[in-house]
């Protein structure tokens, strides 16, 4: 090559050159890379960073360009483009569709512990790398100030106990009932008439058993007891009851004539018919009493309002029998409802506050959300917690490092093939020669776009992580199809159209042989599974025949399968696109 035409050749290259980086920045690497990002057996290297697979795109650009500058000046010059075989005996082996990815190590659960408090730090409880329990006490905080304000929300909350008590018994006050079981004798208000608070509303009297204190003789007291049985005599009526002695008083009286007597108290239940006021006579055994008296209720109650109002009902009558509890007379007072229904929101009110006191004094005592291990502490005793910091800095950092996970991108023409529970191998850089197992736990649906190719996220659960720690880079190989001992050829002895050269007298009946080097026809194959070296040959090819493998030269230069192998980034030899421009049609599986 003469000086003039390396000149032209160099400022021809620079021109190139300069082309695809305006290409590059136009987004034609991107366009390039959503197609030939697709070819099953390149596509391994999408899984490689953007930045990664842009440098490796635009080097596969750079010689395809080159390569016609090349093919354009070997035609100027009168270089002959040389096109050679390698032959490769047809035979039997595996076929393996494998997903791999990459990602980074981290805990399964991972929390920050954040304070929603300030004040100074009285106590941690734990060094960093150590084990903690969910709900174990990690740190304790200065809480004098808040539980004085717990004690008077305390206070408030007991005011308005009472507050409310009062309402509620100035409420239920508007009905009057009866405090005993008893007999109304009178009733001390009238229908329509206003009344404060504790004025006399009726009286009730409990005369179930009657009681009279009549007098014996004292020289006859001797011969009585408590609990002797009596005979009760009503004057009126000369009706005789049984009723008993239920005291002897220890005085004496003399009565006039020098009578020397002592009381005593006898008890007669009353069959219903006795009023109080009912004059009776006793006979304790053959003795009879020196004076007769008044019998008189057991007990008497005078019964007042507990609120004001005004009378609008008077339920029960004079002389009526009532139970405890029955109602008396029926108040009205507008009031009473607004102050039972303030007092209920001034209770709650101050419950609410009391309780968020309380929850507040419990944040005072720091616990782990979780169990696990320490891998990050951030705060310290003796430390101030400030209003400016709390809530946004973590005091320390707790993960549950029993189960440790990773998260890969899948391409979408493959998240089809993945499953929940497929095993999954993994290695990691930093553990050379050591092998680690795992499965598929969780395959995401919301997929993220980049260069025009959408990924989905796939979480994988290492079953024994070891020495695996957070944040170490793993790759994980999923096999998602495989085919043991078949028929197979290398994937760039396939053309376009499913098409082998076979070194063979007799090739495909319809296609065209015009092409194929002397000694060897085209044969169209039936396929199965592709992995990245290899495809299954399904029918059209028998054990032993021999393939013409293609291998493109140029005058003095390497072949080209050799220049891949040399370029930065390794796209993988025998993985480049077979021989008629395009990847074969018909294909089975698709591998990496």
């Amino acid at each position: 090559m003469g000086l003039k035409e390396k000149a032209a050749r160099a400022a021809s290259i620079k021109r190139l050159k300069e082309g695809v980086f305006k290409i590059e920045n136009s987004g034609a690497v991107a366009r390039v890379y959503g197609v030939i990002g697709k070819i099953p057996f390149i596509k391994k290297v999408t899984y490689l960073s953007l930045k990664k697979r842009r440098i490796i795109f635009i080097l596969v650009f750079l010689a395809v360009l080159l390569g016609l500058t090349a093919t354009a000046f070997g035609n100027f010059t009168g270089e002959a483009k040389d096109t050679a075989y390698s032959e490769h005996e047809v035979g039997k082996g595996d076929v393996t569709v494998v997903i791999s990815g990459e990602g980074t190590v981290e805990p399964n659960k991972q929390y920050s512990v954040i304070s929603l408090i300030e004040g100074d730090v009285l106590e941690d409880t734990f060094e960093e790398g150590d084990s903690v329990e969910a709900g174990q006490v990690l740190y304790k905080i200065d809480s004098s100030d808040m539980e004085k304000t717990l004690e008077k929300a305390n206070i408030s909350y007991e005011k308005a106990q009472l507050s409310y008590q009062d309402s509620l018994d100035a409420y239920n006050g508007l009905t009057v009932s009866a405090p005993i079981s008893g007999r109304v004798t009178e009733i001390l208000v009238e229908k329509g008439a206003n009344i404060n608070s504790g004025a006399k509303v009726a009286t009730i009297v409990d005369d179930a058993y009657l009681t009279a204190k009549v007098s014996f003789s004292t020289a006859d007291v001797s011969s009585l007891y408590v609990g002797k049985s009596v005979t009760v005599t009503a004057e009126n009526t000369f009706e005789q009851l049984d009723g008993s002695i239920s005291k002897i008083y220890g005085s004496k009286r003399v009565l006039s004539g020098y009578i020397e007597v002592t009381d005593v108290e006898v008890t007669v239940k009353n069959p219903g018919a006795l009023d109080s006021g009912t004059y009776v006579t006793v006979n304790a055994g053959g003795i009879d009493c020196y004076e007769g008296a008044a019998l008189e209720g057991n007990t008497e109650k005078i019964v007042t309002s507990k609120t004001s109002g005004m009378v609008s009902k008077i339920i029960a009558s004079e002389g009526e029998y009532l139970g405890k509890g029955d109602d008396i007379v029926q108040l009205a007072n507008d009031s009473s409802n607004k102050d039972l229904k303030s007092s209920q929101l001034s209770l709650r009110e101050s419950q609410l506050s009391y309780e968020s006191s309380q929850e507040q004094l419990d944040e005072y005592s720091i616990t782990a959300p979780i169990s696990g291990t320490v891998v990050e502490k951030n705060v310290k005793t003796g430390d101030t917690l400030e209003s400016s910091n709390s809530g946004s800095t973590a005091l320390c950092v707790i993960a549950d490092m029993s189960v440790m996970t990773f998260t890969i991108n899948v391409d979408e023409l493959d998240i089809a093939q993945l499953e929940e529970g497929q095993e999954v191998s993994i290695t990691a850089d930093a553990l050379s020669g050591r092998d680690f197992t795992g499965y598929v736990d969780n395959i995401g649906i919301l997929g993220s776009s980049s260069e025009g190719v959408t990924s989905y996220p796939v979480t994988i659960v290492i079953n024994d992580a070891g020495d695996l720690w957070p944040g170490m880079n793993v790759s994980a190989e999923i096999i998602v199809d495989s085919a043991k001992d078949v028929l197979r050829v290398p994937v760039t002895a396939v053309n376009r159209g499913n098409t082998v050269l076979v070194k063979s007298t007799e090739g495909t009946e319809g296609l065209d042989q015009s092409a194929a080097p002397e000694g060897a026809k085209y044969v169209r194959i039936e396929m199965g599974l592709n992995d990245e070296s290899y495809i299954e040959v399904t029918n059209g090819l028998s054990e032993g025949d021999i393939v013409l493998v293609p291998v493109v030269k140029s005058s003095g230069e390497e072949s080209s399968s050799q220049q891949q192998q040399m370029m930065p980034g390794g796209i993988p030899s025998g993985g480049g696109m077979p021989s008629g421009g395009g990847p074969p049609s018909g294909g089975g599986g698709r591998g990496m």
